[in-house]
């Protein structure tokens, strides 16, 4: 199985609005609360983590792009002839909150789209927070920055059958990262969704005894089951 070896980059916050982007595609959403949900993808570059087991090329072919002109090339790929008067923008990664996403989320929201932004949830800083923002923590670390945890609508968990708590469900490592036997864990009275999602041996095929496993939690538990739908119609 390979590891990832991609290096880690710190939280750089610059004044212009400039972003690094790694790709931009139009898909399917196949996690969290906007799943099966037409979406463009918005992949930044880089991550201030390195989770051994992340499947995810956020590094190569990444270029420099205005957040003005990103949301253009946003709002021609989402067809301004779709049925629904919203469509969804997913920012990730990498780790979005890594750049300063202010501009580029503010124009996003201005040109009527749904967006939301998959986090780590070790990073912050200050958005436009409305209803059509949504942020989807996976967390990895044993902690999830205080300044981000009031604005997280649902959690989202990669569980592996040999590291589960038995307390609660959740599992105690995520993507093998170092993190000292913990994964930081929704706050008391989380009133959003914590879905669990069973983690796939980077060719998008299910091993049965970590499926078994996220099923028997989330029966036990009361989480919600995700099943990275796009992997499963073979899309992005």
């Amino acid at each position: 199985m390979l590891k990832n070896t991609q290096p880690i980059e710190k939280q750089t916050l610059h004044n212009h609005s400039t972003l690094d982007v790694h790709s931009l595609f139009y898909t399917i959403q196949g996690e969290g609360p906007f799943a099966g949900h037409p979406a463009v993808f918005v992949r930044l570059a880089g991550c201030n983590l390195q989770c051994p087991m992340c499947d995810t090329d956020y590094t190569s072919d990444r270029s420099m792009v205005d957040a003005h002109v990103l949301a253009a090339k946003c709002y021609q790929l989402a067809n301004p002839n779709r049925a629904v008067s919203k469509t969804l923008v997913v920012i990730t990664g990498g780790e979005p909150f890594r750049q300063n996403l202010r501009e580029f989320v503010v124009h996003l929201l201005n040109d009527g789209f749904l967006v939301q932004i998959e986090t780590n949830g070790t990073l912050y800083q200050n958005l436009p927070w409305c209803e059509d923002l949504t942020i989807v923590c996976s967390p990895k670390t044993g902690s999830i920055n205080k300044d981000l945890l009031p604005h997280i609508d649902a959690f989202k968990y990669v569980l592996s059958a040999d590291s589960i708590s038995p307390f609660d469900g959740l599992p105690t490592k995520a993507l093998d990262h170092p993190n000292s036997g913990r994964v930081a864990r929704p706050p008391i009275g989380f009133s959003g969704t914590i879905y669990l999602q069973p983690i796939d041996n980077h060719g998008g095929v299910l091993l049965t005894e970590h499926l078994d496993a996220c099923v028997k939690s989330c029966m036990t538990h009361g989480y919600t089951l995700g099943l990275q739908l796009h992997k499963l119609i073979n899309l992005p």
